[in-house]
């Protein structure tokens, strides 16, 4: 679990909303106003320890129970940025190669867990943390017949046509951390749970913009890109977008019809699921696809999220004003990784007074679909709100 804010959600948007712009100033103030957000919580948080000594309030308030070779690594990290010459005696530990100087593990590891556990998209993600691998083998999931007789080429050939093999070029996901020196002298439980805070932000807000429409250039393909075998990559836009596909209402033919389109792969084998996923931005549920499967039963009552074929809808402001993406779980993998000496360097990039320590989180990844049919790109802009179809014959004689 991680550190609750109070204005998570406002916090959440303005940095989203600033990546999305790529403006560089609104970036760094939507940061600047995460960070001191962070910082206050933490210090809040700090003071009530200090007055009840209750610990078990600390891990309902998102703060782990360290050990003992995190607490050391912090420790030393704290003692590094107390320093006069900070710069130096940080890059003396992550510099090093000696595997008590390393970022321990463990505390990337728990921050992957909890984005899973509470962000509900990614759980529809294959969602891992890789370490520095470079190639994944992917699996179709159609069926292979078993056949019976002598083993030989041709069976284990069609056997291993169910797999691919594809390169991986880990992206690097940055964000900057502002640590005031006093907050040194709350500890190393405190200093842990404000670097998974910004750490697990980072990671998020960059996420959700690389699932839905990443460009493969120097960061994950989203599901919203073209990937068909052949398409041509552009080094500097990336992959292009996909062509929408207008979606007028959601009657049984009609939504039947785009599930559909999702149920063979590229390479025209037949899939099987029972759940799909649907993601859109706060406004166009509550305006497209919230009237669109909401009715009014006859208890006068109304009944909502009713989809023609199982469905769950994932929000995500990440997503354009007036499009949705349908997508199969699991067909997408990101995974996540990061280099031997963990993910914190000091940074001098931004000048800020003497009680500041500035250091920069970085994280490695790559995502992509399993193949150019995971997904579809949805123009709901015209999407008619829910009817019951009433019809009328003419009486017999």
């Amino acid at each position: 679990m991680a550190i609750k804010l109070s204005n998570e959600k406002n916090c959440m948007s303005k940095i989203v909303a600033a990546i999305k712009s790529g403006d560089e100033n609104e970036i760094k103030q939507a940061w600047q106003e995460f960070h001191a957000s962070v910082a206050e919580t933490v210090k809040a948080d700090f003071l009530e320890l200090q007055e009840t000594q209750d610990a078990a309030v600390l891990a309902q308030r998102g703060y782990r129970q360290l050990t003992s070779k995190e607490t050391k690594w912090y420790q030393k990290v704290i003692a590094a940025l107390k320093s006069n010459d900070p710069k130096q005696q940080f890059t003396a530990i992550i510099g090093s190669d000696n595997e008590e100087d390393l970022m321990p593990t463990t505390i990337i590891e728990d921050v992957y867990r909890n984005l899973v556990d509470e962000h509900p998209l990614l759980q529809a993600i294959n969602f891992q943390y890789v370490g520095y691998i470079t190639k994944w083998i992917l699996n179709d999931h159609s069926t292979q017949n078993a056949v019976w007789g002598t083993i030989t080429d041709e069976i284990i050939k069609e056997i291993t046509s169910a797999f691919k093999t594809v390169d991986v070029d880990q992206n690097k996901l940055s964000a900057y951390a502002i640590i005031e020196v006093g907050m040194l002298d709350l500890g190393p439980t405190f200093l842990d749970g404000y670097i998974r805070t910004v750490l697990a932000e980072a990671i998020m807000s960059g996420l959700e913009l690389a699932i839905v429409s990443g460009t493969g250039v120097k960061e994950p393909i989203g599901l919203i890109r073209d990937i068909h075998e052949g398409v041509e990559f552009n080094s500097v836009t990336g992959y292009p977008e996909k062509t929408p596909v207008v979606v007028k209402d959601f009657t049984p033919a009609t939504y039947g019809g785009i599930v559909a389109q999702l149920a063979e792969t590229e390479n025209g084998k037949k899939r099987k699921f029972t759940e799909v996923g649907l993601i859109c931005n706060q406004t166009d549920y509550l305006t497209k696809i919230m009237p669109a499967t909401t009715v009014l039963n006859m208890n006068g009552g109304y009944v909502n999220n009713l989809f023609p074929f199982p469905t769950t809808v994932y929000v995500s402001n990440a997503v354009e004003d007036g499009k949705a993406v349908m997508f199969l779980k699991n067909e997408y993998f990101m995974g996540m990784g990061g280099t031997k000496n963990g993910v914190i360097e000091y940074s001098d990039e931004y000048k800020f007074l003497e009680d500041m320590r500035v250091f920069k989180i970085k994280q490695y990844g790559a995502g992509r679909a399993f193949d150019n049919t995971v997904a579809l790109y949805l123009d709901i802009s015209g999407l008619d709100p829910a009817y019951i179809t009433i019809e009328t014959k003419a009486p017999t004689a």
